[in-house]
């Protein structure tokens, strides 16, 4: 397996549904573990969060489940096998991100896990109307929030998991602290959306530093290529050269699932996941980022988060 996995490691074809299929990766295998336990999922109505929230709520988990459209969260609450609860949110909205946040905390509900699994690739650059530029809210700003003002809720839940979920694309872009809102030169959706996958990393390895010793785990991964609805959207073309190699939703959730429910997880912290296994973070000398670069990333995260994270009262953008 080992052999295996190495050279898959070194490959392309490691993304595939080939990849999880020669390393033996169960996405049927149960985790009894997580039973009663409960788990908020961004992003979860479709695609790779449905597939999460799917598992999760099979095996016994109680998942707060996130998404923009109320018709789709009572049709996964409809049809998924186990307890789902609904929260309707648009995670590019740090409006709705605050008030998300609020009612959950209102609430007084334990948070075992945070898959932060939302994500987009805008086709062009599109600036929401707090003044942030889409992919940099929705996939970095946003989840940075929404984990920051859960964070009491997940240490009095201790143990706890934070899994963000990343994209192997993260390989083709540094780190950056300048260009997050993509406003420096021409925009390109790759790269905008790799910049965010990059900044996930590097946010997961922050938190697992910082939280050290005080029951909250956080990890990030990358799910492999997979044929869902943003592929489709997003990628037209490249979906049509690799149709058949992609993996399905299921599949590709299955690290994510892992990492969050299995007793195996529980003693890794802060490392980037593909398949179950640690992968390196950097493939090129060219990503490579030093301590004060970090320092800036994640001043400028904490500067723009600030206004929303210094009142209990979520307010509409100016």
């Amino acid at each position: 397996m080992g052999i295996i996995d190495g050279a898959l490691d070194t490959t392309l074809l490691g993304y595939t549904r080939l990849g999880s299929t020669l390393r033996g990766i169960r996405i049927d295998e149960p985790f009894p573990e997580v039973a009663g336990r409960e788990i908020m999922v961004t992003g979860a109505t479709g695609g790779i969060g449905r597939a999460v929230t799917e598992r999760l709520a099979a095996n016994g988990a109680v998942v707060h489940a996130v998404g923009r459209s109320a018709e789709k969260l009572d049709r996964l609450v409809d049809e998924v096998d186990g307890t789902v609860i609904p929260y309707r949110a648009d995670l590019s909205s740090m409006y709705d991100v605050t008030r998300l946040a609020s009612d959950y905390r209102a609430a007084a509900r334990p948070l075992h896990g945070l898959v932060n699994n939302v994500g987009v690739m805008p086709g062009e650059r599109t600036v929401t109307d707090e003044g942030f530029e889409l992919a940099y809210a929705t996939n970095l700003l946003g989840q940075y929030i929404l984990t920051e003002a859960l964070l009491s809720n997940l240490e009095a839940s201790s143990p706890a998991r934070i899994v963000m979920v990343s994209s192997g694309g993260m390989y083709t872009e540094a780190l950056t602290a300048t260009n997050l809102m993509s406003d420096d030169g021409p925009y390109r959706p790759t790269a905008a959306y790799a910049r965010t996958k990059r900044g996930q990393v590097v946010l997961a390895e922050a938190w697992s530093d910082r939280l050290r010793g005080r029951g909250v785990v956080a990890t990030s991964m990358h799910p492999g290529w997979a044929d869902t609805d943003g592929v489709r959207a997003s990628l037209p073309t490249f979906r049509r050269l690799t149709g058949p190699l992609l993996r399905s939703p299921a599949e590709a959730a299955d690290t994510i699932v892992w990492l969050v429910a299995s007793d195996e997880a529980a003693s890794i912290d802060g490392g980037f996941f593909h398949d179950r296994t640690a992968r390196p973070t950097h493939r090129s000398r060219t990503t490579h980022d030093d301590p004060e670069l970090r320092r800036r990333f994640l001043d400028r995260l904490e500067t723009d988060a600030q206004p929303y994270l210094s009142t209990t009262t979520p307010r509409r953008g100016d």
